[in-house]
Order: C-alpha cells, then sequence, then structure tokens
C-alpha cells in the first residue's frame, strides 16, 4: 500500500467522515501492508482503508467490532489471514449493508487489531499456532479475494 496523509482517509470515509479517529500515520510499515485497519480508541469500532480493486481509489469503511471473550483454552482463526490464536486473538466486525439504512449486516471473525497484513509476513508476534506452506505472495492474494469479495457483498467497494 502506498503511504496517505490524514486528508485522503477522511476523503475516503465520505459520509461517515465524522466518526473516524485517524491513527498515527508516522512509522507505518506502508510496503507490508495491504490496507490499513486500526481500532478506535474504545474498542467498539474498526476502520478499514483500502485501495479499490474497481475503481482504483482509496475508500474507507467504518467496521462494528464485538470481543469474544473466552476463558476456556481455544484456539480462533482469522477469516481473511488464516492465522491461528490462541485465545481472544480474533473479534467479530461487521459491516452494515450499503443502501439499506444499517437494516442489514455482514459479519467476520478477524484479527482484533486488524493488522493481517503484517501477520502474513510474520511481522507480529506470537506466530500463527498453524504452520503454513502457501508461499507469501499467495497467502496475500487470498487475504485480498476474502476482503474483496466481503465488502463487495456489502457494496462497499
Amino acid at each position: 500500500m502506498e503511504p496517505v496523509t490524514e486528508a485522503e482517509l477522511i476523503r475516503a470515509f465520505c459520509e461517515e467522515a465524522e466518526h473516524v479517529v485517524l491513527p498515527d500515520l508516522n512509522g507505518l510499515p506502508w510496503p507490508e501492508m495491504d490496507y490499513l485497519g486500526w481500532v478506535h480508541p474504545s474498542g467498539r469500532l474498526g476502520y478499514l482503508a483500502l485501495v479499490s480493486p474497481e475503481t482504483g481509489a482509496l475508500t474507507g469503511s467504518v467496521l462494528n467490532r464485538s470481543g469474544m471473550r473466552s476463558t476456556r483454552p481455544r484456539l480462533e482463526m482469522c477469516s481473511w489471514c488464516r492465522h491461528v490464536h490462541n485465545r481472544n486473538g480474533t473479534a467479530m466486525f461487521s459491516v452494515s449493508v450499503k443502501g439499506t439504512r444499517g437494516r442489514h449486516r455482514l459479519g467476520q471473525v478477524l484479527c482484533k487489531d486488524l493488522d493481517c497484513s503484517l501477520r502474513l509476513r510474520n511481522l507480529i508476534e506470537p506466530r500463527s499456532y498453524m504452520g503454513e506452506t502457501l508461499y507469501l505472495e499467495a497467502r496475500v492474494w487470498r487475504m485480498q479475494m476474502s476482503i474483496h469479495r466481503w465488502l463487495r457483498k456489502a457494496n462497499r467497494l
């Protein structure tokens, strides 16, 4: 992903721009990122900014986040990057389908910090509990296709 400015991010979120709390953009590993994802300080919202494969424009979506707390030991897998977390490493993110005035939502279980790009490249600890032999480019392609498919269903691309 190419570096973006705060003004570009605000424009990407269009009608939802007044609700966006921007992250610190300094020092981000832009070449290793396929999208920009961050979580609101309250933990209830997530933000996703990526370049649309159809238009080539930067688009943004506000996601609702609900934690999946468990006291039992169990493994959890992210739907995008297929990273397997030990416990409480994922959260349920949902996005409203555009054009339904919030009546319909689509949800997926994702890494709780929306840092899948960095997890695919093993730049964040801990590593996945399930190793994968698929080469990096194929894993990145699979993740991008999952993101695009989900956002297309929600009319967000």
